[in-house]
């Protein structure tokens, strides 16, 4: 009986392994894709407790709201406190999320049934983890999207975006629940979708980071050169912030330029950490950029929310930005 509640995690396994070898630039940490998985089975203990309310429990709409939220509820975190900031890696931690919590399901599933029909039982269990996973990936790729702006830069769009990608999440659960074709056609269907999306989200993922590279990295590079020789009121970047002179106290204009100086060490060590990983080479993890983070923590303070919006032309805060200065430095 242990072999066979085993097996239940091998496909799940199988799965996350398929995805990870799908992500050509090794961006994810076992730590956090660990502790995703174990979200996913904590997360299932709570929506089972949530569902024992015969109210709840007895309809299958309520069933799809409560899960998708709990297990969206973690993800939303992680991106919130940008440990995710690329589709790929949303992807991976959202399956991982979706495979724990499946696994727990499929354990209870098969517990529950007591040996009966055994193999059908496993296979019920299996169809409805890779829902799981499926919902809550899908569910991550539209989150991350929406956090990175594409849908609208403001806060009415990310809110309207956020509940319309969970609003997704549940609807494809609840149709899995209704069982509109047989189980078998369902989950050839299921992991035939899946495993093509991802692989084209994968290229569209590789894309978008070849192009966050190329875009920033000349640019900045210019910029910090410019700093170090001096040179930087001669730039369109310096001579921007030169307008800003008049409206901001010395010394608050000073900790501003410091600020803007701290940016582009960090974020150029960031781009070519990137590099170096997609290269197969281990990143250079500076003690020094560790200390500009947190310079760039108290500067951040100090000059106050209005004068950070006066030079986000020049310091690009976006959530991309703020997921590789908090990842790969």
């Amino acid at each position: 009986m242990i072999g066979l509640y085993i097996l239940t995690a091998v496909p799940l396994a199988m799965f996350l392994i398929l995805l990870l070898v799908m992500d050509s630039f090794s961006l994810t940490k076992w730590s956090t894709l660990l502790m995703s998985i174990g979200a996913g089975i904590i997360l299932y203990l709570v929506s089972w407790l949530i569902c024992r309310i015969p109210a709840i429990g007895g309809n299958r709409l309520l069933v799809s709201i409560v899960e998708e939220l709990c297990k969206g509820a973690f993800l939303f975190l992680l991106i919130s406190r940008h440990k995710v900031g690329l589709l790929g890696d949303a992807t991976i931690y959202g399956s991982a999320i979706g495979a724990g919590f499946g696994l727990l399901a499929n354990i209870f599933w098969l517990t529950a049934q007591g040996g009966a029909n055994l193999w059908h039982t496993i296979f019920l269990g299996f169809e409805a983890a890779v829902m799981h996973i499926g919902c809550t990936s899908t569910l991550a790729m539209a989150l991350i999207m929406v956090h990175q702006g594409k849908f609208g830069d403001s806060r009415r769009a990310k809110v309207i975006g956020s509940v319309v990608a969970f609003l997704a999440a549940i609807l494809i659960h609840y149709i899995h629940a209704l069982e509109p074709i047989n189980p078998l056609v369902l989950t050839a269907l299921l992991i035939v979708y899946f495993v093509l999306s991802k692989r084209s989200l994968f290229k569209k993922n590789s894309k978008f980071v070849h192009d966050w590279l190329d875009e920033g990295i000349n640019n900045e590079i210019n910029l910090l050169g410019a700093v170090r020789r001096g040179e930087f009121s001669s730039t369109k970047a310096g001579e921007y912030l030169l307008t800003l002179k008049e409206r901001f106290d010395p010394e608050v204009f000073f900790d501003m330029y410091c600020y803007i100086q701290n940016y582009l060490e960090l974020s150029i060590a960031a781009r070519s950490n990137l590099i170096l990983k997609e290269a197969g080479m281990d990143p250079v993890h500076d003690p020094v950029n560790r200390s500009r983070i947190q310079e760039m923590t108290v500067l951040r303070k100090r000059i106050g929310p209005t004068a950070e919006l006066a030079i986000r032309p020049i310091v690009d805060r976006n959530q991309v930005n703020r997921w590789a200065l908090t990842n790969l430095i």
